[in-house]
């Protein structure tokens, strides 16, 4: 009961003891090392590239590049445990509390006699980026699927940069059923002096989106309602500088070239999820390491539980 193995399991284990004494009890593979364990050298190669080439990515920004430009192909967890010990932070996403705790450890351990005083000065972690973004980014994101379905870049944020994004989705996809979107005056006609309920006033985009089949316009100043479109302007923070960058990127033609060519390809084909209608024919694979797959028309997809959050979508 103390070992919580059966007792014929015990007996087993006393004979071994009796035959070679303590050692019965060390594992056959106790001293080797596994072989998918990076070498010293990849360890060291992966410490190093972070701290000089991609110092302002995240840790999973940074696994992505490792795999598809540095030929190193590890895990998320990996980095993430590679780069924790050697005591280096992902500087756009690591929380304030993790910031502030690392940053005092390193400063106990610098001056160890700041441990004894009551009061304790913190080192300046914050980062000076050189590179700073002065564009304005346009883009919307199917509700359903998560994939981003336009995107521009402009100085400003106007009418022609919507006509922009617009065409692309016409273009790609085809006409929107809706558009849930902030309220700008490129969607809502809210003069307090000119407005007129009795009177149905359309903005420009508002005329395009009628004239060209319909396409309704739903304004909210709420972020909670478009989380979404506000959880993955994060992400377009957190990664496009730091690929511009690497890029040599300093206009914006070749920043839009850059947008729609590379980056939302790559976005949508990492985190796109795929729908299909009620009673679609399919067939469900389950592998040995529990991971399940489907095939429809010959074509195999990964297949991922979806939070149950509630039983319908709003839309």
């Amino acid at each position: 009961m103390k070992l919580g193995i059966p007792i014929r399991q015990l007996n087993r284990r006393i004979r071994q003891y009796q035959e070679k004494g303590k050692a019965a009890f060390v594992h056959g593979n106790s001293g080797r090392k596994p072989v998918n364990c990076l070498s010293t050298e990849i360890n060291n190669k992966i410490v190093t590239l972070y701290q000089t080439k991609y110092q302002d990515f995240n840790f999973m920004h940074f696994t992505q590049f490792l795999n598809e430009f540095e030929g190193i192909n590890v895990y998320y967890s990996t980095v993430y445990q590679l780069l924790s010990q050697a005591e280096v932070d992902s500087p756009p996403k690591i929380q304030k509390a993790t910031r502030r705790d690392r940053t005092k450890a390193k400063y106990r351990l610098k001056h160890p006699e700041a441990a004894k005083t009551e009061t304790e000065q913190a080192a300046d972690l914050s980062l000076v980026h050189k590179y700073v973004s002065s564009i304005l980014g346009t883009y919307h994101i199917d509700n359903a699927t998560g994939v981003i379905v336009d995107a521009w870049f402009a100085w400003q944020e106007t009418l022609e940069g919507y006509y922009h994004v617009f065409y692309q989705i016409l273009e790609n996809y085809g006409i929107p059923h809706r558009f849930k979107t902030d309220n700008r005056t490129v969607f809502n006609y809210n003069s307090s002096n000119k407005k007129n309920d009795t009177m149905d006033v359309l903005t420009r985009l508002g005329y395009a989106c009628k004239q060209l089949g319909g396409t309704e316009i739903v304004i909210t100043s709420v972020s909670q309602v478009k989380g979404m479109v506000e959880r993955a302007n994060q992400t377009f923070q957190g990664r496009l500088k730091q690929e511009f960058r690497i890029a040599q990127i300093n206009d914006i033609e070749t920043a839009n070239d850059y947008l729609l060519n590379t980056f939302v390809p790559d976005f949508n084909e990492n985190n796109n999820l795929v729908c299909f209608n009620n009673h679609t024919k399919c067939l469900v694979i389950e592998a040995f390491d529990k991971q399940r797959f489907i095939t429809v028309d010959d074509e195999i997809y990964f297949m991922r539980e979806i939070p149950k959050n509630v039983k319908y979508s709003p839309d």
